[in-house]
């Protein structure tokens, strides 16, 4: 009788141990592998410097602790074969980025918006980094859909995503300003280390022989660069060592066509304080959107370039005088070489076309 039992129960044990196995190989068949799912982990989670691409609505946070950042970063953007056009090689005094306007307008869906021309011929010159003045997005209301507009947008820049860096709009946060400020840290991962109250869209970071300051005209009035961010601002540049220090934030200072009265001019007190700190200083130069076009003007010893019409629409030509140089037209971006401290700003239509170009030393 034991022995009847024994055997009943090894044969259950053995039917057992094979439906097992039979339903794994099954299911099997119907799970990616680790091969099929892993380009899209990659395509989801790319980070370049402190940059990340998004390319779902959800997707799970990554803690942004140093640890992590560190483990996100790649290799440096000089250590490809691949040459940056219009510097050399794996030298610490050269190297060049490219400038983004003003883009609310962009479409998605249309491959031949100014947005996707002009990134198209970016990403043929192969920039260091990626600088965007602001209004990124139309109108953020804090709706739904503007969290879709930003992970569009990035989408549009693709590989140019994780090395690039932006500065807020009066478009990017026009109602329900908290939650328009939400979607922004969602969307990005830039540095935190300005004031606060401004986290991610108040930051500095080095590259190379030069410092980048990103300040934040919208926030929490526009027109104005807060007190609050001017002392952070001015001990952020009192620690700087680099040779080239380069300002980004959206409204002019001193704008010269159709936002005049509403840019940073329109609290001339406040803007002054501001450029005082700027001249302070020696920045190096300022880049700003907001008008949409393009102009160059030299207020005391800083040069203002607005690059401000990447997919937006036309503004005015300045009056004669007001500007060195202004050009209109839609789907212009920046690119600017740094070679030591010989800084040369150049202006480039849609086409790839070399619209304008100066050099200038501090």
């Amino acid at each position: 009788m034991k022995r009847l039992f024994l055997a009943i129960f090894l044969v259950a044990l053995l039917l057992l141990l094979g439906g097992f196995f039979f339903l794994k190989a099954k299911n099997s068949k119907f799970l990616p592998s680790q091969a099929e799912i892993g380009n899209d982990i990659d395509q989801r989670f790319l980070n370049s410097f402190k940059g990340v691409l998004d390319l779902e609505p959800k997707t799970p946070v990554v803690p942004k602790s140093e640890e992590n950042i560190q483990n996100q970063l790649p290799s440096p953007p000089n250590s490809t074969e691949k040459k940056t056009e219009g510097k050399a090689a794996n030298s610490e005094n050269n190297f060049a980025f490219a400038v983004l306007g003003d883009t609310q307008y962009f479409r998605a869906n249309n491959p031949q918006g100014n947005f996707q021309k002009a990134v198209a011929k970016i990403k043929e010159r192969n920039p260091d980094l990626v600088i965007a003045v602001g209004d990124l997005v139309g109108n953020c209301r804090g709706e739904n859909e503007d969290a879709q507009d930003y992970i569009n947008w990035k989408n549009i820049l693709g590989e140019l995503a994780p090395k690039t860096y932006a500065v807020q709009g009066n478009h990017d946060r026009i109602a329900n300003r908290d939650k328009c400020d939400q979607f922004w840290q969602n969307t990005f991962n830039f540095p935190t280390n300005g004031p606060d109250g401004f986290s991610e869209t108040v930051y500095s970071l080095d590259f190379k022989n030069s410092h980048f300051v990103f300040l934040d005209s919208e926030k929490p009035d526009v027109h104005t660069i807060s007190s609050t961010q001017r002392s952070w601002l001015e001990e952020d540049l009192s620690k700087n060592k680099k040779e080239n220090t380069f300002v980004f934030f959206h409204e002019p200072a001193y704008p010269v066509s159709s936002k005049i009265g509403e840019s940073l001019d329109a609290e001339p007190a406040e803007r002054n304080a501001l450029w005082q700190i700027l001249e302070k200083y020696k920045v190096t130069a300022v880049f700003n959107g907001h008008e949409h076009l393009v102009s160059r003007r030299k207020i005391g010893n800083i040069y203002q370039f607005v690059f401000g019409n990447t997919d937006s629409f036309n503004h005015e030509m300045p009056k004669p005088g007001v500007a060195e140089y202004a050009n209109q037209g839609q789907g212009r971006f920046g690119w600017v070489k740094v070679n030591g401290q010989e800084i040369t700003v150049e202006t480039y239509g849609p086409d790839g076309s070399l619209l304008n170009t100066f050099t200038f030393s501090k």
